[in-house]
């Protein structure tokens, strides 16, 4: 059971399930992916400076 989790889980399976769960307009994917980068920037430079 274990290997087949882990096998399930690096196949990106569980992950595509939610993507396509419901539909995202193309114009608010990109701006959640713009806010995703910036905090994802914002931690990176937290880090640094400590």
């Amino acid at each position: 059971m274990k290997r087949f989790k882990k096998k399930y889980e690096r196949a990106g399976v569980l992950k595509e399930f939610r993507k396509r769960a419901y539909f995202v307009k193309p114009s608010v994917d990109s701006r959640l992916k713009r806010s995703r980068c910036k905090r994802r920037a914002q931690r990176a430079n937290e880090e640094s400076n400590s």
